[in-house]
């Protein structure tokens, strides 16, 4: 058995037909000390129906119907955790290949309060078209400043951390919750972080936060969580925009994967 336990958390509302692909990834992870926590919100896709179908040992379920937000759900999720390191799978998507908690696991240490590494998105109805790479770098404290921030469902964090940090997501910022979520963590002078460069989640293109009707709505998220931390906040979150768009490179390539195959023709039976 691996030393360490992986906790996955996996928020959905209204989450069909990906969730059970996701789920379909968490189960074929070759890493064997792992458990997957799966908040869910009241739904009216057959969200609900499948997760009664989903009796897996190492499956815990939960209904949410408190949280405003996903973030709210989140931390509901981390808190029935029982993993030393944990992390995000959003219900769309799927870790990059079957070895991820894996490679990952080899970087985790006590002294090692978070990992991150790096995500590519591929079109929202075929994961082998990969059409975009968020690619990341070496942590430096000051980068912040600067609109820097790793992708946020590349990291991975130690409970002992969590713990001494207490509830690290917050419900004020629907949107942008990541946003302040990786500033109030990266900005801590005791964190210890870890780069690790190679590909963690494979995303699904559309999400809430690249909505058309949400952009205007995240702006005005993102100023607000950067005026905590920063007095240029409004350059801060102008050069946020301007880093995305040279760290996120377009891509139009196919993935060779039999897993990626799998996963993309995987069908509820």
């Amino acid at each position: 058995m691996e030393k360490f336990k992986i906790s996955v958390i996996t928020v959905v509302k209204n989450g069909m037909p990906y969730l059970p692909v996701s789920i379909k990834s968490f189960e074929l992870q070759e890493y064997e000390n792992k458990e997957l926590i799966i908040v869910y919100a009241p739904s009216n896709d057959g969200t609900e129906e499948y997760l009664e179908k989903c009796k897996y040992k190492n499956i815990k379920i939960i209904k949410d119907e408190k949280s405003k937000t996903k973030f709210g759900s989140i931390n509901l999720g981390i808190n029935n955790s029982t993993g030393d390191f944990f992390c995000l799978l959003h219900s769309d998507d799927i870790f990059f290949k079957e070895k991820t908690l894996n490679e990952i696991s080899k970087n985790f240490d006590n002294d090692i309060n978070l990992i991150y590494g790096d995500v590519i998105f591929s079109k929202k109805n075929d994961l082998t078209t990969i059409v975009r790479k968020w690619k990341s770098k070496n942590f430096d404290k000051k980068n912040l400043n600067y609109g820097w921030m790793p992708p946020h469902t590349s990291i991975f964090l130690n409970r002992n951390y969590y713990v001494y940090k207490g509830n690290v997501y917050t419900e004020e910022f629907p949107i942008s919750g990541d946003y302040n979520f990786i500033l109030e963590i990266f900005s801590d002078p005791k964190i210890k972080v870890k780069y690790v460069n190679q590909t963690v989640t494979l995303m699904r293109s559309g999400g809430d936060s690249t909505n058309l009707k949400n952009i205007y709505r995240k702006i005005f998220e993102d100023l607000n969580i950067a005026k905590k931390f920063y007095k240029h906040y409004f350059l801060c979150v102008i050069l946020k925009i301007l880093q995305k768009i040279f760290q996120i490179k377009l891509l139009n390539s196919k993935i060779e994967s039999n897993y990626v195959r799998e996963l993309n023709a995987f069908k509820i039976e």
